[in-house]
């Protein structure tokens, strides 16, 4: 059973990557040998400009291929495995850290560059858009190594203005104008975010109204409306997230990841992923682990 690793700025092993970290943004020209972190339960945004060949990644249990010119953004909690790179592969890596762009960014627009590409992370670019994108990160690189005492504010300053440059060719693919977020809108998000920061997760849906400060029929109304799911689906996903993680990358046993995840008993944490996965945890675990074996197998040969 390989360990999954958390993917963040302080990692040792990743810092030999990059030729910039604060511990908020980083930056790497070169990740061909990055493979062998992975798997990794991302905690920043990764983002990725494929300048030359192709690679393929599996995103929380969804492959995809990411070409030239395609812009690759894997947002915080997805569990990146199963890298692939062309010979020739080249690309543009930043790394941010999510309280960098809350902290650049205002909610709304924090929240519509994470759900864009919580659709879909690999968005392709026109040739104008890659090149004002390369310009940006160029300058970026640069300024990375003339270290000066206003360094860090040229550095954020530059962010800012790339995060919103980027947000404008976007829009196209949006197909939407920025506007203010509803009432209901703005209640979907604390709700994701809510469920995102906590562990284990709760599954009752009573306990997210009552920290919203709504109705659990209120909470439910929204959820519909806005992200088309009843709430208690949306609760399941993560939670199952969080099963599938600890199933595949942990050596506990299924008791003890019952009681973890804080289901009342073994018989009661059975039931849940029957219903959820159509198999008991033990034949779930097994199939999980003979599916990475032959993964890796094939990796070797």
């Amino acid at each position: 059973m390989k360990k999954l690793r958390k993917g963040n700025l302080t990692d040792p092993e990743a810092q030999k990557f990059v030729l910039y970290n604060d511990g908020e943004l980083a930056f790497s020209q070169d990740i061909h040998d990055v493979h062998w972190l992975l798997p990794v339960q991302l905690e920043m945004y990764s983002i990725c400009l494929v300048i030359e060949g192709k690679a393929m990644v599996e995103i929380s249990g969804k492959s995809y291929e990411i070409k030239k010119n395609d812009l690759f953004i894997c947002a915080p909690n997805n569990i990146v495995e199963n890298g692939l790179m062309s010979v020739d592969f080249k690309g543009c890596f930043n790394f941010v850290s999510s309280a960098y762009v809350q902290r650049i960014l205002s909610l709304q627009d924090a929240w519509e560059f994470k759900a864009l590409f919580e659709e879909n992370p690999v968005r392709p670019l026109l040739p104008n858009e890659v090149e004002i994108f390369c310009q940006y990160y160029d300058l970026l690189c640069s300024k990375v190594q003339d270290p000066n005492p206003a360094q860090k504010r040229v550095i954020d300053t530059l962010m800012l203005a790339f995060v919103y440059d980027m947000q404008n060719n976007l829009d196209r693919i949006r197909q939407n104008k920025q506007r203010p977020l509803t009432s209901g809108e703005s209640i979907y998000h604390r709700f994701i975010e809510l469920l995102e920061a906590s562990y284990p997760k709760q599954r009752a849906v009573s306990y997210y109204a009552d920290h919203l400060h709504i109705t659990p029929k209120y909470l439910s109304s929204v959820c519909k409306q806005i992200g088309s799911q009843r709430p208690s689906a949306i609760i399941d996903s993560y939670v199952l997230k969080d099963i599938n993680y600890l199933m595949r990358h942990t050596t506990k046993s299924i008791k003890e990841i019952a009681c973890e995840l804080e289901f009342p008993n073994l018989s009661f944490f059975g039931k849940y992923v029957r219903k959820h996965l159509g198999m008991s945890p033990t034949s779930y675990r097994e199939q999980m682990m003979n599916r990475d074996e032959r993964q890796d197998m094939g990796k070797l040969q």
